[in-house]
């Protein structure tokens, strides 16, 4: 029996990839979106649903006979730059990933992947002295909070959950490079820049992969 997924954060730059190589594997997709319209792609095999996570009952019906999550969301700013103004709830990832994690539970859903952010949590040590500036110094320090919120709660959760802290996302293809911390270092040395199209697919290819359980790797090109 062919998978079925539900995608979160399925508009955004980075969940519009994953909804494509999805559908690429031949999985069924759900999609749960704020704005139904701006899921662009059609396909015998894609549902989408009107709704939010930060709905426990939206993300209940989104996620009925699905055996998988894959979560794209950002806590956005206004524009791009780190300086930026947030425009949701500094806890919008955590207060949503409750909600998830509940939906899972109660339809026997274990396996999720997370998209996550290099320099959060323990990797925050090993970061790029840029990036422990940025995140101590900007309001990308807010989403970088945000994405600890959900780590702890996936870690908490006995879900079969996978976090991929990925660096810069830009459009630069190529191969990827799982980084740990290894005595305060990383190994193998992470690059700066990943592409979003690259890390769709690391997304949906770690579904299957049952040594990353439990694991945070930062994913980088190699």
């Amino acid at each position: 029996m062919a998978k079925r997924v539900l995608v979160l954060g399925g508009t955004g730059r980075t969940g519009r990839h994953v909804i494509d190589k999805a559908l690429a594997a031949g999985w069924a997709v759900n999609v749960l979106a704020r704005r139904p319209e701006a899921v662009t792609q059609s396909d015998d095999n894609l549902t989408v649903f009107s709704g939010t996570p930060e709905n426990l009952a939206d993300v209940e019906a989104a996620i009925a006979g699905c055996d998988t999550v894959i979560a794209t969301m950002n806590n956005a700013r206004a524009k791009d730059s780190p300086f930026a103004k947030i425009v949701n709830s500094p806890t919008l990832l955590t207060d949503c990933f409750a909600n998830i994690i509940a939906a899972m539970k109660t339809n026997g859903v274990r396996r999720v992947v997370q998209l996550g952010a290099s320099g959060a949590g323990d990797s925050f040590a090993a970061a790029p002295w840029i990036f422990k500036l940025f995140i101590r110094k900007t309001n990308l320090g807010v989403a970088y909070r945000d994405h600890e919120g959900v780590e702890s709660a996936l870690a908490a959760s006995g879900l079969d959950w996978t976090v991929g802290r990925a660096v810069a996302l830009g459009d630069k293809a190529g191969n990827v490079t799982e980084s740990y911390l290894v005595d305060g270092k990383l190994e193998p040395k992470q690059s700066m820049q990943i592409g979003r199209e690259t890390v769709a697919q690391w997304l949906v290819d770690a579904v299957d992969r049952d040594e990353l359980h439990g694991k945070t790797p930062i994913i980088s090109l190699g």
